[in-house]
């Protein structure tokens, strides 16, 4: 299925990004992976008549708009497993010590590159996350249902950032987390 031309826009009222994160450690039988909301993002993906490699991807994000969803046992979301008590506590380090929102206040994608196989797109392009900016590459597809759906996989370590660890780093975050994306063209 091939996209339309023309320009679309996205935000948390007509799109979703998502962020997977995974635990590892000691004590990771007693921790979780999680699921985050990303709550405040434009996107722009701007779709030309004649030419799809002349195409362009923009996104910002908030970068203190990541609201924990819920739990994740086994690629399944487990929402009764995380007290409601310890979504603020998490998402309270993840600002200040994982992203450090007040110094880094955003996190930017362009895109530098599209390219189409049969259904898939790849793209490539520039992700500025705490302050540091690295080239990508990604697929995406369009769904059934007329959805821009795809996802992908980041090593905090490549932006600076420490993945989050207590109890002495016996339990921690692991450094790759994944963000998935899920935009309906209309």
């Amino acid at each position: 299925m091939s996209i339309k031309a023309g320009t679309y826009s996205f935000n948390k009222n007509s799109g979703k990004i998502q962020v997977y994160t995974f635990k590892e450690g000691m004590l990771s039988a007693v921790a979780h992976d999680l699921l985050l909301d990303v709550t405040q993002f434009n996107a722009t993906l701007s779709i030309p008549a004649d030419d799809l490699t002349t195409a362009t991807i923009h996104a910002e994000i908030l970068s203190n708009s990541l609201k924990v969803v819920c739990a994740m046992k086994d690629g399944q979301q487990q929402h009764d497993t995380l007290k409601e008590k310890d979504k603020p506590e998490i998402e309270e380090a993840t600002n200040n010590d994982v992203i450090q929102s007040k110094k880094y206040p955003t996190i930017n994608f362009q895109s530098t590159g599209i390219r189409k196989n049969n259904n898939i797109y790849h793209i490539l392009g520039k992700l500025t996350l705490h302050g540091v900016t690295n080239t990508i590459e990604f697929d995406c597809e369009i769904t059934d249902e007329n959805t821009l759906k795809g996802s992908v996989d980041l090593l905090q370590k490549d932006y600076g950032i420490k993945p989050y660890k207590a109890l002495l780093g016996t339990l921690k975050v692991k450094n790759n987390i994944t963000i998935a994306f899920s935009f309906p063209l209309k």
